[in-house]
């Protein structure tokens, strides 16, 4: 292994997701491309003996099925290298949620911990959440980088601002009712102030305490990543918020918001919390706040008197998006920290 074109990659788990698409299939596809490696991915419910005899390497992705895990142990007698890419800390999932539910499972929790203790190489999106594996199961080698924006699929399309008298204040993702509390209002402020020459835009979920009001709008619409994310970079957004609570769960999570803001040309508002702070530097990439009605409203004024402020941001974010998130960047990492490490 080592020599072009010859690492034969099995990737095993779903590839249904955007984790998937964005933190393995686009730097995977372009080292292909490349004539570096090639790959392949199957569900792990049925995994034939044969694709893991001639991989190279073997990827578990997000799995805690223990028919998965006896393939970690069949590919390590086979001499196989083995990895597996995690982007959520499954034992800090509140049992509240749906995913919870499913971890708290003991079978599923004693297979997580499994595949950490036993892979050669743990992959992860998140500094903190290196640090905290290091500290609390000892695996044999965590890496970590962030995963890819694919920019070319903003080739070709524009951004254009067609509400010069409006500041359009946006959030995209699910329903975040601790987080979002005093964001929701610090908003209400925000509509008190303004007026009119605001809109307040949400992809996927509006707060109950937001709803009703003429300066509100949301969209629910559930489309695949790349769509939405030139739906993103096309929307009027002059401002966008990254509210996150603490805990342990959230303190594990990825990028994700600096990411696609960031690559979007779109300045951002963000907790400052472990994921956002390895990233933001306050006033130059984004504006990092504290959870308070306060913080979030005084951050949202600034950034809306200050266009300059705005254009910076925007500016440097998406320099820092380029030089670290660009599929072949995130592809190198690939190919240097796993495949030849």
């Amino acid at each position: 292994m080592g020599r072009r074109g010859d690492i034969n990659v099995l990737i095993i788990g779903t590839d249904k997701i955007a984790s998937y698409k964005i933190g393995i299939e686009q730097p995977l596809r372009h080292l292909e491309k490349a004539g570096v490696c090639r790959f392949d991915v199957i569900s792990d419910e049925d995994v034939p003996l044969s694709k893991l005899a001639a991989a190279d390497i073997v990827i578990f992705f997000r799995t805690v099925d223990p028919e998965a895990y006896k393939c970690l142990e069949m590919a390590r007698e086979m001499g196989k290298k083995t990895v597996y890419v995690i982007d959520d800390h499954f034992l800090a999932l509140s049992p509240a949620s749906d995913l919870g539910k499913y971890y708290q499972d003991s079978t599923k929790r004693t297979t997580y911990v499994k595949f950490l203790k036993n892979v050669h190489i743990v992959k992860v999106a998140s500094g903190f959440f290196a640090n905290h594996l290091k500290t609390h199961f000892n695996p044999s080698k965590v890496v970590y980088f962030p995963g890819s924006v694919d920019f070319s699929i903003f080739s070709g399309l524009e951004k254009k601002k067609e509400n010069a008298d409006k500041i359009v204040i946006g959030y995209e993702g699910g329903k975040k009712q601790v987080a979002f509390e005093p964001v929701s209002k610090a908003l209400l402020r925000v509509i008190r102030k303004y007026g009119d020459k605001i809109r307040i835009e949400f992809f996927g979920n509006a707060p109950e305490e937001l709803k009703g009001k003429p300066q509100v709008f949301f969209d629910q619409r559930n489309e695949e990543y790349k769509s939405f994310l030139k739906r993103l970079y096309q929307s009027k957004w002059d401002i966008g918020l990254a509210p996150l609570e603490r805990s342990l769960m959230h303190d594990c999570k990825s990028n994700n918001k600096f990411r696609e803001y960031a690559a979007c040309r779109i300045p951002g508002i963000y907790s400052s919390s472990p994921p956002y702070r390895d990233w933001v530097k306050n006033k130059e990439t984004g504006l990092l706040v504290s959870g308070t009605v306060d913080g979030w409203y005084s951050a949202m004024v600034e950034l809306i008197e200050q266009p300059e402020l705005r254009q910076k941001i925007a500016k440097n974010a998406e320099r820092k998006a380029r030089e670290n998130f660009a599929v072949d960047v995130c592809a190198e990492r690939w190919r240097t920290q796993i495949f030849m490490s």
